[in-house]
């Protein structure tokens, strides 16, 4: 008997041989599939099939020098075949653009109804400088193609490039094409609302234009909208599969959807190290921080920076991943972020307004400009936005430079505070600081950082007199030499920390931050250690900050109450294939699984009420819990925090002394240890402070908003008074 659907040996013919090969093909398992069209060549000398179908197979695996030989035979075999002259000339295009174009010519020669051969070499002529007949080809081919997209945008892109009006004989683009190209076209000028509406109806007449697809999941990748994204890019990788630009777009919406298993998964299809281009090794290398691999993360960062000549990208990349480090310091992360600093494009003059100075400008309302992406529901937010609502409004006035979404939770109320919004997301840097200049913002403060969004690059062109870093990946000092402040507290850089930034410290009298609780938060729950006879400990951070430095950390506090347990929850541990990857990882570093309680993703308010079931929360090091920890006592939850060196090392003890539970503050992992147990063997003391804890938070500094305006107002006048003097002075 035969094997399924494999032909009889003794009758196969060069066809049926050939068919068996495209399927293997098909399957993946190209080697195999070689073998065969290479007997088929045998089989058939003079047939030029079986030569077309190798090329595509080693095209498909980017073995250039294979396929262009293949190609070659093919064409030896058959001159005139539109298929192998495309081919060729596409893989000839980056060596010899020449022989590409005359290859091309041909192709279009022998086939001039296809739109692919006229598509190439209307890029090709581009490469040749050759606008105008670039431009011809390319209406041709979408001539012949009315309902692409892709020819669209390249007409258009090489009419404006070469100064073109018009072309001899110019498209009628489908109704579909010119939706999508309106789409394009406010998605440029940051009408993100209306390109989403053009691109929606454009991708429904056009569903299966990749194009399409993914200029629509660019936008609502931009307005932080991944769960839209995500579908219409798994599309596109089923349209076009192997493409890595769409496979790692999807993987990059996945990860914002937290689902980083899977998003690192995709990024491993892609191909190894040797096939990821540098973005996207930075790209998996973020990916892998997140799902708490370091040291992948830390080769795929180093494998990066030596294939890329992009100094910026490479030390962006690095510097996002320093803060979470085992062995990340003040010193070191100052050092890195200034170097990314020094990088940073700027002009060789300030792009802010020179307005004349006099004495009665020190004291005049100011113009205040936030820029942020995430002035909405976000970390920031919560952080914030009572604080700045409590500024004085006839001294300030506020003006946000962000996208702002409608339908957000926080964003609507706070419009309400602030004079003006503008949506710079479609400028470029150095555009969107030329804009802020022309506002005549008087102080400038960035709540963004280098995190996903951040326009921190934006100050470096120096668009506003005073620039301010506050909050939104406020890890280390920002390194950029046109920041002039960053506001922070005594807690969180002591006097002596001064050296680790590259700006000057605006010191707040209380915390650096006001914390806005959550409306929809659960009642304080009696301590469950009573109900449960045992004590429970509990950490809700981000799986990237769970370093093995905290784990052998918890493990050695574990092991000296043996009936204790930890609850560990992060919105990774939803996926198995992480929490099996993690629970080996905590496993060998002396945590044992039958101990933990490892919870995934949740919706905001179940996930704070997981403090109902946590007697003391433990803090990560050396990267802190910053709203987390906020949370936590806000549920009634001491945190036991080890203070490190480094803003981010440094949140815990800020907000907790600022609530006024400085008890929970170690310096040392011993003292971390000694101080949770402790607290755990004094359950009448630790249920007392849960039983009074929410109302000492609300009565703290921490979420006391008039009075945080007042040390914010304090704070910006005095930024302020020290530029005018400055001014002043050189102006004298």
């Amino acid at each position: 008997m035969l094997d399924a659907g494999r032909s009889d040996p003794a009758i196969e013919t060069p066809i049926t041989l050939l068919s068996r090969a495209i399927l293997l093909e098909d399957q993946g398992e190209r080697d195999e599939a070689r073998t065969l069209m290479s007997q088929v060549a045998d089989m058939a000398p003079d047939w030029d099939e079986p030569w077309l179908r190798i090329g595509q197979s080693w095209r498909g695996e980017g073995r250039r020098a294979e396929a262009i030989a293949a190609y070659d035979a093919a064409l030896l075999r058959n001159p005139n075949r539109f298929e192998s002259l495309l081919a060729r000339g596409v893989l000839t295009l980056a060596q010899n653009p020449q022989n590409a174009v005359v290859l091309l010519q041909r192709a279009a020669d022998v086939a001039p109804d296809q739109h692919q051969v006229w598509h190439a070499l209307g890029y090709a002529l581009t490469v040749l400088d050759q606008g105008v007949a670039a431009a011809d080809a390319l209406a041709t081919a979408g001539r012949l193609a009315p309902n692409c997209l892709l020819y669209a945008v390249d007409l258009m892109d090489v009419m404006r490039r070469y100064g073109l009006d018009e072309v001899t004989s110019p498209p009628e683009w489908s109704d579909g094409v010119r939706l999508a190209m309106d789409g394009r076209a406010a998605s440029s000028r940051g009408a993100f609302d209306e390109a989403a509406d053009l691109l929606e109806a454009a991708a429904i007449l056009l569903p299966d234009d990749v194009l399409v697809l993914k200029d629509l999941a660019a936008v609502y990748l931009g307005t932080m909208r991944p769960e839209m994204a995500e579908p219409l890019l798994r599309e596109a990788t089923r349209l076009l599969p192997g493409d890595a630009v769409t496979m790692n777009d999807l993987a990059v919406a996945m990860a914002r959807l937290y689902r980083f298993g899977e998003a690192e998964a995709l990024m491993n299809q892609i191909g190894g190290d040797d096939a990821l281009p540098p973005q996207m090794l930075f790209n998996r290398g973020t990916l892998r921080a997140a799902l708490g691999d370091f040291e992948g993360s830390r080769r795929d960062i180093d494998a990066a920076k030596a294939a890329t000549s992009d100094l910026r990208l490479a030390l962006q990349s690095e510097c996002a991943l320093l803060p979470y480090r085992s062995d990340a310091n003040a010193a070191s992360l100052r050092d890195a972020m200034a170097a990314l600093g020094n990088v940073l494009p700027r002009d060789d003059s300030p792009l802010m307004r020179l307005r004349p100075l006099s004495a009665a400008d020190r004291d005049r309302p100011l113009r205040i400009g936030l820029l942020s992406n995430t002035l909405r529901l976000h970390p920031v937010a919560w952080l914030t936005f009572a604080g700045l609502k409590a500024l004085d409004q006839t001294r300030f006035s506020l003006h946000c430079f962000g996208h702002y979404e409608s339908s957000d939770v926080f964003a609507p109320d706070f419009a309400q505070h602030v004079a003006a919004w503008h949506d710079i997301d479609a400028m470029t840097d150095r555009e969107a600081a030329a804009f802020i200049a022309t506002q005549d913002i008087d102080i400038l403060i960035d709540l963004s950082g280098i995190g996903d969004g951040g326009r921190t690059p934006i100050m470096a062109y120096r668009p506003a007199p005073v620039q301010i870093k506050w909050v939104g990946t406020q890890a280390s000092t920002s390194g950029v030499p046109t920041m002039d402040w960053l506001i922070s507290d005594r807690w969180e850089t002591p006097e002596g920390y001064d050296r680790f930034y590259t700006e000057k410290l605006l010191r707040m009298p209380d915390g650096y931050v006001c914390y806005t609780p959550p409306p929809q938060a659960a009642d304080v729950s009696a301590l469950p250690a009573f109900t449960n006879g045992h004590l429970t400990f509990g950490c809700l951070n981000n799986l990237a900050k769970l370093t093995d430095a905290s784990l052998e950390l918890w493990a050695r506090l574990l092991a000296r109450l043996p009936d204790a347990r930890l609850i560990l929850r992060c919105p990774q541990f939803s996926e198995p294939r992480v929490l099996e990857r993690f629970i080996g990882r905590a496993e060998a570093l002396g945590l044992p699984s039958s101990r933990l309680t490892l919870q995934g993703k949740a919706s905001h308010q179940l996930f704070i009420a997981s403090y109902r079931d946590i007697d003391i929360a433990l803090d990560p090091y050396p990267y802190s819990g910053g709203l987390t920890t906020c949370e936590a006592l806000y549920m009634g939850v001491p945190v036991i925090t080890l203070a490190g060196d480094f803003f981010a090392a440094r949140h815990s003890v800020s907000h907790l002394s600022n609530v006024g539970v400085e008890g929970c503050v170690a310096t040392t992992p011993d003292e971390y240890i000694e101080r949770a147990l402790a607290m755990a063997r004094d359950l009448p003391g630790l249920a007392a402070l849960r039983a009074r804890l929410r109302a000492q938070v609300l009565q703290s500094p921490l979420c006391d908003a008039p009075r945080f305006g007042k040390n914010l107002d304090d704070a910006l006048r005095f930024s302020w008074h020290e530029y005018c003097a400055v001014a002043l002075s050189a102006a004298a």
